[in-house]
């Protein structure tokens, strides 16, 4: 049976591995997954990550940028110690020549030299390796071509897609996007506008341009329905763009400069002058200028008159008392660490403050939190990347002597 076994150092690369759990699992099934804290059972582990590994035909070995200089905590090497099971995984992996180990570079990490490594695993440097970006556009890229090597080396069945007819159901997203923007366009342009609304208005048309296009191209490959609607949306975003761009540059006309004069009517001896309609006063005709709109002060300034509030300290979850954060705060930079009752560090990640506002953004998740006003609560949601699951959070601040003088204990230090 083609399996798939994720090897990595926990103090090193935890959550990189579980995220590339989920993705793998979502791609290739549960039950083709290996990754010990998911998968061991009662019974003896060794036997168990041997035997897991008898059954996989691909090892993917997680690899951070601590991974070479992890130590034990009596200060060794862990992949110099003859019993790491770390170490003894990859061992094992690259022993069996029906195995393919790819190496997995995560957090801008680089594969190890020769002499870095022990003996048995120095063939680790010998295997392709996938790098996988911190960046989320980039990442999934990345993933999508280790899933790729993945169903190619272990002969795995091509992903199925969705049918074309299933998917032709609906009109083309980007056509009506299209629309909605080139609709937006002819709204402002009634009320008229200057010279950088004319801008705005020329850079919203040729978007909205782009997607008609794109929308077009996905109508004609069958991936969308549509196709006159698809027509008039392009002709419509050419026609937007077109004539913001006519409006750029039209010139002024200048109010100021001598008007052509009426010719005045002609009156006979006996006939009485016409009588106009109302006494014509000069200063009216002057045009009276539009008083000139007020700046707006640029967002990034705005952002930066906002004093950054104080994240610093233990926090406690509202929703699961048992779990502790604790936040250090280096001027524009946050850590965050999340521990358990027992003292155990089980996450880690870093955020960004601004205002009293902070931003938690991981491989895992994406959380938004913001502080109230006494400084006591931070309130938000926490998504998971994998999923897309959005579940509410909420923390309050700890006073070290107000809980369990025993969990006290095991978190005055890291304060300290």
């Amino acid at each position: 049976m083609a399996g798939i076994f994720v090897s990595y150092r926990e103090r090193d690369s935890k959550a990189w591995a579980l995220s590339l759990r989920d993705r793998l699992v979502e791609e290739f099934g549960e039950d083709h997954v290996f990754l010990d804290k998911d998968t061991l059972k009662a019974g003896k582990w060794k036997d168990q990550i041997e035997r897991a590994l008898g059954d996989c035909n691909i090892v993917l070995v997680v690899i951070g940028r601590g991974w070479v200089n992890a130590q034990d905590e009596e200060g060794r090497q862990r992949l110099m110690s003859d019993d790491d099971v770390h170490r003894r995984e990859i061992a094992l992996a690259l022993a069996r020549q029906e195995v393919t180990v790819i190496p997995v570079l995560v957090d801008g990490a680089t594969m190890p030299k020769p002499d870095e490594l022990p003996e048995n695993i120095r063939d680790l440097i010998q295997q392709q390796s996938r790098s996988v970006s911190d960046n989320a556009a980039h990442r999934k890229v990345d993933l999508d071509g280790l899933s790729a090597d993945i169903r190619r080396v272990g002969r795995f069945p091509p992903k199925p897609g969705p049918t074309p007819i299933a998917m032709a159901k609906k009109h083309s997203g980007k056509v009506i996007a299209a629309l909605c923007l080139v609709v937006l366009i002819f709204a402002a342009a009634s009320e008229g506008l200057d010279h950088d609304e004319k801008l705005g208005g020329i850079f919203i048309g040729g978007l909205a341009l782009w997607l008609a296009w794109s929308g077009f191209k996905d109508i004609k490959a069958g991936l969308a329905k549509g196709k006159g609607l698809g027509m008039t949306a392009l002709g419509l975003s050419g026609l937007a763009t077109l004539g913001m761009v006519g409006a750029l540059t039209q010139p002024v006309v200048n109010s100021m400069a001598p008007q052509p004069m009426l010719p005045l009517p002609v009156v006979t001896q006996n006939q009485p002058a016409p009588q106009t309609q109302a006494a014509i006063n000069p200063a009216a005709m002057i045009p009276i200028a539009k008083p000139p709109k007020p700046v707006k002060q640029p967002k990034a300034e705005r952002v930066a008159k906002l004093e950054t509030a104080d994240f610093q300290g233990i926090w406690q979850d509202g929703h699961d008392l048992s779990i502790f954060y604790l936040i250090r705060q280096e001027n524009d930079l946050v850590h965050l660490q999340e521990y358990n009752a027992l003292g155990a560090m089980t996450f880690e990640s870093t955020g960004r403050p601004v205002g009293n506002e902070l931003k938690i953004d991981h491989p895992m998740l994406v959380a938004n939190l913001a502080l109230s006003d006494g400084g006591q609560q931070m309130g938000g949601s926490v998504k998971q990347r994998a999923t897309g699951m959005i579940k509410p959070m909420l923390l309050r601040k700890v006073d070290l002597n107000a809980i369990d003088p025993q969990v006290a204990a095991l978190l005055r230090p890291l304060v300290e």
